[in-house]
């Protein structure tokens, strides 16, 4: 029996996809979702998943949207010039972007991958009611279609990568 618990599962499988079209070189990830607090800890776990196979990673999570995230994190990074808190990335390194609004039309293009979390409200509870600027943003940015891989993570220990296909 594995020691390995459902996130360490499920963060390695995820490595492992984000790999298969990402072997070298400067990698940026996106972790988007409504709740900043469950981007950032998954985006944390998703960092010591990537850690593990001996890659240089780095973690910055951004305000809403990061308008000028191309400018001062992006950019800087793939050319190897310093970025972020004081960071330079070597030749093959991952950078992970944590935050919301990361699937919006302006910045979507930035990333090599990306991962939509989705939580949902018990089963019979009610769905809260969202702010207008995050029903926007489902509506026109469309996360679940614009995302590389779905998790399933209203149980963050228990996270479940979904298939959001029509077959």
């Amino acid at each position: 029996m594995s020691s390995e618990n459902a996130v360490e599962t499920l963060q390695r499988s995820l490595r492992d996809l984000m790999r298969q079209n990402n072997r070298a070189g400067r990698v940026v990830v996106a972790v988007d979702a409504l709740d900043l607090g469950a981007a950032m800890d998954f985006a944390g776990d998703f960092e010591k998943a990537i850690a593990e196979e001996g890659t240089a990673v780095f973690h910055v999570s951004v305000a809403d949207g990061a308008p000028q995230v191309r400018e001062w994190l992006i950019g800087p990074f793939r050319a190897g010039d310093s970025f972020g808190p004081d960071y330079v990335a070597p030749a093959d390194a991952v950078l992970v972007v944590s935050g919301r609004f990361l699937h919006d039309a302006a910045v979507r293009g930035l990333w090599n991958f990306s991962i939509w979390l989705e939580s949902n409200p018990p089963i019979g509870a009610p769905r809260p009611e969202l702010p207008d600027a995050e029903k926007h943003y489902l509506a026109t940015a469309r996360p679940k279609a614009a995302a590389s891989v779905i998790v399933e993570n209203s149980d963050p220990a228990h996270p479940v990568q979904v298939f959001g296909d029509f077959c």
